[in-house]
C-alpha cells in the first residue's frame, strides 16, 4: 500500500514526461523506506508499538505501524489508533487559544486572573502570553513525584485548589527565559472554557477537531474513557503510572497517527488559524533554561535551521510531531512502548532529517 501511494504521489506532482526526475524521486522514496523497515525490524509485533506517518511535499509517504494497541484482545496497532498524546497536547490549546484571540474574545496580555479569578492576588501581573512561553516559575509543582497520589483522579479544578492551599508562589523569569510548566497549560484549558462558554473538551472537539475531520481524536476529561481499540499503556491498561488523570490542557487527548496529518494539512492550509498566528506560534518567544527555544505551543527551531515541534511522554507513551517547513516534511509518531518505544522514535527522526537533508 505504501508503495502505491509513493507512486501516485510521484505521478500527482510531476510531469509524466519527467521520467529522470521522477524515478529519482521514487528511488529516493524506496530508500527512505528501506532504512525505516531495517529500523523497525526491531519492534516486535507482538509487543506494545508504534505508528509512524512521513510526510514529504504535503503527501504521506510512509506510513507504519507495527505492534499491539490491547494485547488483552490482541488488537492491533494500525494509523487510525488512538494513543495519548502527552504534551503534543500543549500546541492545540495553544491553537485554540489564538483562534478567541483572533475573534477580539481575549488578548495575550490579558491578566490570567482576568479569567481565574481564583487565584492568588499574586498571579495578577501574570499574562496569558507567560503561560503559553513558558516564562513563569512556580515554586511548586503539581505534576512532579512528590504530588503523584494528588494527582490520581484529578482534574484542572484540584489542580487550581493545590495553587490556593499549598501557596503556590509563581514568579516571572528573566525577559525571554522560560522553564517548562505543564501547570501553565492546564490554566489556559480553563481559559478557553471560561471565555468560550462550553467546556475545554467541547470546544476542541468543535472548533479543531471536527474542523479538521480528526474522527480519531478526543480529551479524556473526567467522565471520558479509552475507546475500544485506542492503544493501552504497554498495551494492558489505561492507567498510567498507576494512576488515572482528568487534568486537560497540558495533556489527556487521544489522537490517532492519521489525525495528526489531517491536523498538519488543516494547519497549513490555514483552516484553523490565520497567517499571522501561525507565524506568531512557530516564532522564538523565549529561551528555556533547560535547553531549545519556546513558541507559542512549540518547541521551535534557529533561523539558520528552522522547525516546530513538540514530542510527549507518559509512561509507555511516546510521540513526536515534527514539522521542518524549510524541508517540507513531517513526522508523525505514536506509541505505547515506553523506553524502547523512545529509542526507535529518536533513531527514525534523525534517520529521516538525515534522509532529506541537502547533500
Amino acid at each position: 500500500m505504501t508503495k502505491h501511494i509513493i507512486i501516485v504521489a510521484a505521478a500527482l506532482l510531476l510531469d509524466c514526461s519527467n521520467h529522470v526526475l521522477s524515478d529519482e524521486l521514487q528511488n529516493g522514496r524506496e530508500i527512505l523506506e528501506h532504512k525505516i523497515d531495517k529500523i523497525l525490524e526491531k519492534q516486535s509485533p507482538k509487543a506494545p508499538g508504534i505508528s509512524l506517518i512521513i510526510r514529504d511535499n504535503n503527501q504521506i509517504v510512509i506510513s507504519k505501524s507495527k505492534g499491539v494497541a490491547n494485547s488483552n484482545e490482541n488488537i492491533p496497532i494500525d494509523s487510525k489508533t488512538g494513543f495519548r498524546i502527552g504534551s503534543i497536547s500543549k500546541p492545540f490549546t495553544a491553537l485554540a487559544i489564538l483562534q478567541l484571540k483572533e475573534q477580539s474574545k481575549l488578548s495575550l496580555n490579558d491578566s490570567i486572573k482576568k479569567y481565574i479569578g481564583r487565584l492568588p492576588s499574586s498571579w495578577k501581573t501574570i499574562t496569558i502570553h507567560q503561560l503559553l512561553t513558558h516564562q513563569v516559575s512556580l515554586n511548586k509543582d503539581f505534576f512532579s513525584d512528590e504530588y503523584l497520589e494528588l494527582a490520581n483522579g484529578s482534574s484542572n479544578q484540584d489542580v487550581i485548589d493545590f495553587i490556593n492551599t499549598k501557596n503556590v508562589v509563581i514568579e516571572t523569569l528573566a525577559p525571554k527565559k522560560a522553564s517548562y510548566c505543564n501547570t501553565c497549560y492546564v490554566l489556559l484549558a480553563e481559559v478557553i472554557k471560561e471565555v468560550s462558554g462550553i467546556s475545554f473538551s467541547e470546544y476542541m472537539q468543535k472548533y479543531i477537531f471536527d474542523m479538521a475531520q480528526m474522527s480519531n481524536s478526543y480529551i479524556v476529561s473526567r467522565g471520558t474513557q479509552l475507546r475500544q481499540g485506542d492503544a493501552l499503556n504497554y498495551a494492558i491498561t489505561d492507567s498510567f503510572f498507576g494512576i488515572i488523570q482528568f487534568t486537560t490542557g497540558a495533556m489527556a487527548q487521544v489522537s490517532s497517527a492519521e489525525d495528526l496529518s489531517k491536523f498538519i494539512d488543516s494547519l497549513k492550509m490555514l483552516k484553523l488559524i490565520n497567517a499571522e498566528s501561525l507565524a506568531l506560534m512557530t516564532e522564538s518567544h523565549a529561551e528555556s533554561i533547560e535547553g531549545g527555544q519556546f513558541g507559542l505551543g512549540w518547541f521551535v527551531g534557529s533561523e539558520d535551521r528552522p522547525f516546530f515541534a513538540h514530542g510527549g511522554s507518559q509512561d509507555s507513551y511516546e510521540s513526536e510531531l515534527y514539522f521542518n517547513p524549510h524541508l517540507n516534511i513531517e513526522f508523525i509518531f505514536l506509541s505505547n512502548g515506553g523506553e524502547e518505544s523512545f529509542k526507535l522514535k529518536r533513531t527514525l527522526l534523525r534517520a529521516v532529517i538525515n534522509h532529506f537533508e541537502p547533500k
